[in-house]
């Protein structure tokens, strides 16, 4: 790789290289190809179970959507401006959560990462290395968001009854959309591992924290986080008010706005209007790039170069933790040693616990508008399902890699004098705990917030510990069962194939729990209404079915580890 020496930008690399960087990406590709498709017992069965929960997936996300975006249209006069603000609201979370995802994510991927010195010593020029790893930490921060938005975007079309030009311009806006925050997030962090090039992962998170906690005080303190909420209405010219107050764009100067506006195009506007927005998002994406690249040629092997690596320090270990806790859970405590040393465990932790404070201090910051005991009944019940999705989401992301994470030395773990359901058991603990902990605090706190019924809210405790026992059972069970022994990342552990799976089956779990419970809360919110409705029995009833869905989420994944791991060779 060479450099120009007066303005440190490369010069056109040899021919060789670009043949190399082109055998990269095929190799990896053949790679991916031969995972899928290869001759293994059980293979295409495995396969074949993959695309059959991904279209399940798919298709009852598609559902569900378009039965809300049914709804929302329905509404007369409100209906559309409602919905564009919902989607504003919901693209501006998908944006910050890619932005912080790749952020994190890139200084491993660019910086790091143990092929970055085998890339070094290649032909490969210097930015042909930029631009495949680029591609590299863009597709692992974004694929999700892919999916998840596919569902949604079909909806979104089939509710409205789109013409095929809006299909077509749907299909380019939303790719453009999620690159800008990829590319945005790298674009930082190569100016900011220039200006202090020795920056770590913990000042990153340190830096990130302290930037949420500014960004979260100034949107709660300037900004409309109730702009769409509903008070007392007693005139028509409040009305009025209120539906010019939705049709205002929320952060109009933002791309999450733009899809929005371009998805909901208003009626007579013409293409023109489709045609503004999809070319403001092709502007920025472009400039993203070109600002990226420009940065890149600039900054980055000159940080490469000079990158040292920080000297270990010790890591202050509390006696609890090393003695007591080593004695008697020894792989419980390696376990969680690992996590506190290596900040890539906890950094996605991090984006969890930013996510959640902004949504308590949503909850503090709207106006209580739910004094009716009917509406605090629904409201806490949608709590619940939120808290939820949130154990699902922690189990699959920090209890599913953990029998991965051994690699190799699992042979090593085997032949300890320890019993499989031992190593198990110590194996879910840490995780178990630590997700037990944020989820009853998360509930204790936005019930209080909500100001939740006394019984409502210690049935929802005990009903989330219940469900916290059965993801974690369920993470661990399927990641004894479907291990990827060679990646070393927990984050691409957990968003294979098989840590896809799980995601999958943990959401399944908690959607099917909350339609269960669902029917003894409609009751008692009827009852809280009218003061005449019977529901215990309804409750009792509930409660049983979820027990014994939870018994199932939790026993037959562990079975189902309990015997793969067993079957292998120590």
């Amino acid at each position: 790789m060479r450099f120009r020496p007066d303005h440190g930008e490369p010069a056109a690399g040899p021919p060789e290289g670009t043949r190399f960087a082109a055998r990269l990406v095929a190799m990896r590709v053949r790679a991916l190809w031969r995972r899928l498709v290869q001759p293994r017992p059980g293979r295409w069965l495995q396969l074949a179970s993959y695309l059959l929960v991904i279209a399940v997936f798919l298709g009852g996300g598609f559902l569900l959507f378009h039965r809300l975006f049914l709804y929302l249209a329905s509404l007369e006069s409100i209906g559309l401006p409602l919905l564009s603000r919902v989607l504003s609201t919901a693209f501006l979370a998908f944006m910050l959560m890619l932005f912080l995802s790749s952020l994190v994510t890139s200084l491993s991927t660019m910086y790091h990462s143990p092929e970055i010195d085998f890339l070094l010593a290649t032909p490969l020029p210097g930015r042909q290395l930029f631009l495949y790893r680029l591609a590299y930490n863009v597709f692992y921060s974004s694929w999700a968001t892919m999916l998840l938005g596919l569902p949604l975007l079909a909806a979104l079309l089939a509710a409205l009854r789109m013409p095929a030009a809006m299909i077509l311009a749907a299909s380019a806006m939303f790719p453009l959309f999620v690159l800008i925050p990829s590319l945005a997030a790298v674009s930082l962090l190569l100016a900011a591992v220039r200006l202090f090039p020795g920056l770590s992962l913990r000042n990153l998170l340190g830096l990130m924290f302290l930037a949420i906690a500014a960004g979260s005080w100034l949107f709660f303190a300037f900004g409309q986080p109730h702009s769409i909420s509903i008070g007392q209405i007693n005139s028509a010219a409040e009305l009025e008010r209120y539906l010019a107050g939705l049709a205002v764009a929320s952060h109009a100067l933002l791309p999450s706005a733009w899809l929005a506006q371009g998805l909901l195009a208003p009626p007579g506007s013409g293409a023109w209007f489709v045609a503004a927005r999809l070319w403001m998002l092709l502007i920025t994406a472009v400039f993203a790039g070109w600002l990226c690249l420009r940065l890149a040629d600039r900054f980055y092997y000159r940080s490469l170069m000079e990158r040292v690596s920080p000297a270990s320090r010790a890591s202050r270990v509390s006696p609890l933790l090393g003695s007591w806790l080593g004695s008697r859970f020894p792989v419980a405590a390696k376990d969680a040693l690992l996590f506190v040393r290596n900040p890539t465990q906890w950094a996605q932790a991090f984006i969890f616990l930013s996510l959640l404070v902004l949504y308590l201090g949503s909850l503090r910051r709207y106006p209580m508008m739910f004094t009716f005991d009917l509406w605090k009944v629904v409201v806490s019940f949608a709590n619940l399902a939120f808290a939820g999705y949130i154990l699902a989401t922690l189990s699959v992301r920090f209890i599913y890699p953990t029998f991965s994470l051994e690699g190799p030395m699992l042979w090593l773990v085997r032949t300890a004098p320890v019993r499989v359901s031992r190593l198990f058991f110590e194996k879910a603990f840490p995780g178990a705990v630590g997700a037990l902990v944020l989820a009853e605090a998360l509930s204790l706190a936005s019930n209080r917030l909500l100001q939740a019924p006394p019984g409502l809210g210690l049935l929802s405790h005990l009903i989330l510990a219940v469900m916290c026992l059965s993801v974690t059972s369920l993470a661990l069970g399927l990641g004894a069962v479907w291990p990827d022994y060679r990646e070393t990342n927990p984050s691409r552990i957990a968003s294979g194939l098989g840590g896809m799976l799980a995601a999958l089956a943990s959401l399944a779990y908690v959607g099917i729990s909350i339609i269960v419970l669902a029917w003894p809360a409609y009751l008692y919110a009827l009852h809280q209404w009218q003061g005449r409705v019977s529901y215990r029995g309804a409750l009792a009833v509930s409660l049983l079915l979820f027990a014994l869905v939870s018994s199932a989420a939790a026993v037959i994944p562990l079975r189902l580890g309990l015997r793969s791991l067993a079957g292998r060779d120590a």
